[in-house]
């Protein structure tokens, strides 16, 4: 069960899969939201109220998000929501959509971490966890659980899940 969940979340996670993508980085970033703060010394842009950013397949609705970029490269991204909303349409197979408290990228070590009522949904399957790391070179993912609750997954397999346009 253990290499089927793996399997599952390697494929569609990220947001933290798409989202971190070392090609993805490089695609335009765009973003809305109802106040924007750049520092081009430091390289930080804060982005403030119904943030929407859109990159390449991937969108995330978050209340707050910082990123850190050089030369125009990101470095690392944190967002926070109440909770944070994330759909992925380039998962190579169903598309993603996730919710957690907050969300953070580091470009160097190439993992993504959730934190806080992660919920991910990829078709019939969905995994809950506190926190969730996604380490994207190696394709492993920990889900660590919460101070009162469990890590909890539901994996259907192909052959009894729903066929795409099959409804939810």
């Amino acid at each position: 069960m253990t290499r089927r969940l793996a399997a599952l979340f390697a494929l569609c996670l990220l947001a933290p899969g798409a989202y971190a993508r070392t090609h993805q980085l490089a695609q335009p970033l765009s973003v809305r939201a109802d106040n924007i703060q750049v520092d081009e010394r430091t390289g930080m842009s804060v982005y403030i109220g119904h943030v929407r950013i859109v990159q390449d397949g991937l969108t995330i609705h978050a209340d707050r998000v910082r990123v850190h970029s050089l030369h125009g490269h990101v470095l690392s991204i944190h967002a926070r929501g109440t909770p944070l909303h994330m759909e992925d349409q380039k998962t190579g197979g169903l598309p993603l959509f996730g919710t957690a408290l907050t969300l953070d990228f580091a470009a160097a070590p190439d993992e993504v971490t959730l934190i806080g009522h992660v919920v991910f949904h990829q078709g019939v399957n969905v995994l809950h966890g506190h926190i969730v790391h996604y380490y994207v070179r190696s394709q492993r993912i920990t889900a660590l659980r919460g101070v009162h609750k469990r890590v909890r997954a539901r994996v259907v397999p192909h052959s009894r899940a729903p066929h795409a346009g099959g409804g939810h």
